[in-house]
């Protein structure tokens, strides 16, 4: 298990996937892209991305990524649980450690 995320600024993966006008972020676990370089990825977004790393934490990588899956079949993206727990923790500030991941 990953203890901490590893952390890629302007990812090239997300500019060829076709999704990538409106995804600025997105967790390959243990991989948290974003498309942006570091000083425009605003602690918002990253904190949203870190609680997916968490997701993906707690369940692990298989579990994870079918989950996912199984829910966004079900639900869709909008009224996707995963989702909406990564969007409730949007506005929480960053810790120290999480904002010396941020900032490496």
């Amino acid at each position: 298990m990953f203890k901490k995320p590893i952390i890629i600024y302007e990812s090239r993966w997300l500019r060829w996937m076709p999704w990538n006008s409106w995804v600025y972020g997105q967790v390959l676990y243990p991989l948290v892209l974003f498309r942006q370089k570091k000083p425009e990825v605003s602690d918002r977004l990253f904190r949203h991305e870190l609680q997916h790393f968490y997701q993906g934490q707690r369940l692990g990588f298989f579990r994870y990524y079918a989950k996912y899956i199984w829910l966004w079949l079900r639900n869709g993206y909008k009224d996707h649980p995963m989702e909406l727990e990564a969007e409730e923790y949007e506005n929480t500030p960053l810790t120290p450690l999480e904002y010396k991941w941020k900032e490496s």
